[in-house]
């Protein structure tokens, strides 16, 4: 539904977490833009004085809140106080999974907020904006929470867009894409045929009334193509699309068709592409025509490499299904990277093990770079009222999940293994974010931008050796914590041992994948 122009505007300030294009803010952009009001993005950082000046600079009669991160959530609390201290009278919303979830979570932990916006935003932004601006009562808006005299009150849902053809595209106007290769994410479809238990995004779009996977139009999707190639300089597509073969063959026809039109445009050899998919939609028949089209890279939801781990996670999957997938990605000459959770809620020191040694077997080659995290069993998700049930689930916060594992030998090792590759596995500069940059940027090849071949062939080298030694250091730590009680982390001299081993060779690695991405982006 959208709201009749009543020539009275908004002027709203969008604030959202930002590393690559944050789509839902740009696409709420749009959607207000195009009725007229003025819509200003800000970046959000931990400067929050900084913020709070750019969201004072705009005058704003609504403030919109990206909460990308649950774990953010009183980091937001904080920039929200500040903003009614510096005299911000605004309409302050937040909007996000977590907040969707739990919005009265969100009102209590952020008492200066006025109301959260409940699932897809698009919509329900531009009646809030609009009744703000014709100084109407913004409590009428559906598809928002809001306490109301110590009371919580839900208004009724609003059902998001089923043709997402029908929306504007994400609102570029501010973005400049700089650089030796580009980089822009774009969305062609919205949601997931799937449940895995780790994940929200199911239940999310469910909500509003748009259970499945949502397509654009093939068109539509190579028009927005085109203009971030031809207008914004762009030569890589990030697609942000949870499973982009997802939906049986619907889905993978659509893919097809898009790639179709893209090679009759020509934007094959002006464009390349990054996916995500499961391990079992990659095959030969379905990615053969996405790689005349512009594919390179894949990323691949793996997670684990375990039996057991893999039903825990309802990935529906077999570590069969993960090597199969690796086979035919390598065998086309594409790069891949993917995600995986050494531990989860139910592992075992044998679930573990076993994660260890797929891990090994799978990257060994150095085709990608080995990482890892744990599951951790976010808002919304069927883990999450799993261990609820079970009497589990920790909250630090309010909104930053936690849990011991069955076994708490596991505890120990996990907080031997945070510590011990935390400086791999996380930040902008850890060595799974540089090496996957690395890996990626030295394997796109663009006919006025040649890929290095001595580049490539060093890269894989580097991944190879630094995976083996998380692998190696991992297994040892698994073995010896098995065998003994560790009482004190930082007493044990060979837990000891093995986390300076990890930091040398973590610092080792920082400094020839930085050198070589920096050759990469010299040429």
């Amino acid at each position: 539904m959208r709201l009749k122009n009543t020539n009275k505007h908004a002027r709203v300030a969008l604030v959202g977490y930002e590393d690559q294009d944050n789509l839902g803010v740009r696409y709420i952009a749009a959607v207000l833009k195009e009725a007229g009001h003025a819509v200003s993005v800000i970046v959000y950082s931990k400067d929050h004085e900084a913020v709070v000046e750019k969201v004072i600079r705009e005058r704003p009669d609504v403030v919109g809140l990206s909460l990308i991160f649950q774990s953010l959530l009183p980091e937001f609390g904080s920039l929200v106080a500040l903003l009614r201290d510096k005299g911000v009278a605004a309409h302050i919303t937040i909007g996000g999974h977590f907040s969707s979830f739990e919005p009265e979570t969100a009102l209590k932990a952020i008492p200066s907020l006025d109301s959260v916006v409940l699932h897809e935003g698009e919509e329900i932004m531009l009646e809030l904006a609009q009744a703000v601006a014709d100084g109407a009562s913004w409590k009428d808006a559906h598809g928002i929470v809001f306490f109301d005299n110590g009371s919580v009150k839900r208004t009724p849902d609003r059902l998001a867009h089923r043709d997402l053809d029908l929306l504007p595209w994400p609102d570029r106007a501010d973005k400049i894409y700089t650089g030796r290769l580009p980089k822009a994410t774009m969305l062609g479809s919205r949601g997931c045929p799937w449940r895995c238990s780790f994940c929200s995004i199911t239940n999310f779009y469910a909500a509003n009334g748009t259970k499945g996977r949502r397509l654009r139009s093939p068109d539509n999707v190579a028009d927005e193509m085109a203009y971030l190639r031809w207008k914004k300089g762009v030569r890589v597509i990030l697609w942000q699309d949870d499973e982009f073969l997802g939906g049986g063959r619907p889905g993978v026809e659509w893919a097809h068709a898009l790639a179709k039109e893209c090679v009759k445009r020509g934007l094959n050899h002006e464009l390349k592409w990054k996916i995500s998919c499961r391990s079992d939609a990659v095959t030969y028949d379905h990615i053969v025509p996405l790689i005349e089209a512009g594919l390179t890279h894949v990323y691949l939801g793996v997670e684990s490499g375990d039996r057991q781990s893999l039903k825990h996670l309802n990935k529906q999957l077999t570590p069969e299904d993960h090597f199969k997938a690796k086979e035919v990605i390598t065998g086309l000459g594409l790069t891949f990277d993917y995600g995986f959770m050494l531990l989860e809620p139910w592992s075992t020191v044998d679930t573990v093990r076993n994660n260890i040694s797929f891990l090994r077997d799978f990257a060994s080659d150095g085709s990608s770079v080995a990482g890892f995290c744990r599951m951790l069993p976010y808002a919304g998700t069927a883990a999450e009222k799993r261990l609820a049930d079970e009497g589990r689930l920790q909250l630090f916060n309010d909104c930053i999940p936690d849990y011991r594992f069955l076994d708490e030998r596991l505890d120990v090792f996990y907080d031997w293994a945070l510590n011990a590759f935390y400086g791999w596995n996380y930040g902008e500069d850890g060595i799974v974010s540089l090496m996957r940059a690395v890996l990626f940027d030295v394997s796109v090849e663009l006919p006025d931008r040649p890929s290095d071949t001595r580049l490539r062939r060093e890269a894989r080298q580097l991944a190879a050796v630094s995976n083996k030694v998380m692998v190696n250091l991992l297994e040892l730590a698994l073995e010896y914590i098995e065998e003994r009680v560790v009482v004190d982390l930082k007493k044990d001299e060979t837990l000891a041992g093995l986390t300076s081993h990890a930091q040398k060779e973590e610092d080792l690695t920082r400094r020839h994948a930085t050198r070589i991405f920096r050759e990469i982006h010299s040429r």
